[in-house]
């Protein structure tokens, strides 16, 4: 499943009773690991937010359904922005348009996305999109691929094997 299409599904107890949507990831790409799941409750203008991690996750299917019941999440801690309880680098949409890097040194494009095992708190690839609006490119790497992460992403990988795997 990628990032793209688990963020803004709606998350239900385990009494079926709507509690929110998904609305970030704290992602260790390094590590290939989902941290925690920020869940954000109320309305537009009293919006809160809450984690969950992969063992309170009950199924994942139309809906994201916890293991938790009502009672556990009125007393889960509630913050008013996500930054509160995490730094604001492991964010997914703080990491989604990295630039990402060529052993070499060449810009070769920027995270697009992350196809993860939300279930198993699992990064499973990193999709790196590459070229222009009418010629772009993409590629799927794994941990193993990735060098460093900072403000950039490096990858243990040059530009032509880099360009060997990009599809359309």
């Amino acid at each position: 499943m990628k990032v793209s299409d688990f963020v803004g599904m709606k998350v239900i107890d385990i009494g079926a009773k709507e509690v929110g949507k998904v609305e970030d990831l704290a992602v260790f790409l390094k590590e290939s690991v989902v941290e925690q799941i920020f869940i954000s409750t109320g309305s537009t203008l009293n919006k809160k937010y809450f984690s969950v991690q992969k063992e309170d996750l009950a199924a994942i299917g139309d809906f994201v359904q916890l293991k938790l019941d009502e009672d556990t999440l009125e007393n889960k801690i509630k913050v008013d922005k996500i930054d509160d309880s995490v730094a604001k680098d492991l964010r997914f949409k703080n990491v989604e348009g990295k630039v990402v890097l060529a052993k070499g040194g060449m810009e070769i494009g920027k995270i697009d996305d992350l196809v993860i095992d939300p279930a198993a708190g699992l990064i499973k690839n990193v999709i790196i999109s590459m070229g222009g609006t009418f010629n772009r490119k993409r590629i799927m790497i794994t941990k193993e691929d990735i060098a460093e992460i900072g403000d950039y992403m490096i990858l243990n990988l040059s530009q032509e094997q880099v360009e060997q795997m990009a599809v359309d």
